[in-house]
């Protein structure tokens, strides 16, 4: 799957936006609005772009910590990654629930 296909379906299918002055080889993905400050961070997805512009990475932002980083195993279907990400969003709407 290249950069521009995930893009596509990230930002269609689930809504999710991108940082526009994020620059390099990678994306990071937000439910709506972008908020990078560490205790209100929104960030839902890390993507990595290898070679051709294809996918080299999915981290997974909310279920990751500071110690421990956690991928989506690719090759990946659309289906599958749609219920992944749909969990990822559940869990930081848990996680700020909890600490209100």
């Amino acid at each position: 799957m290249t950069i521009d296909e995930l893009h596509t379906f990230l930002s269609s299918t689930l809504d999710l936006a991108t940082n526009p002055v994020e620059r390099g080889s990678a994306l990071t993905y937000f439910p709506g609005n972008v908020v990078w400050h560490p205790s209100g961070t929104t960030r839902i997805l890390h993507v990595g772009c290898g070679v051709n512009h294809h996918v080299s990475h999915i981290k997974l932002c909310v279920s990751s910590d500071n110690n421990n980083s956690v991928f989506v195993r690719l090759p990946v279907t659309w289906l599958e990654l749609e219920q992944i990400v749909a969990n990822e969003i559940s869990l930081q709407v848990r996680n700020r629930l909890l600490s209100t």
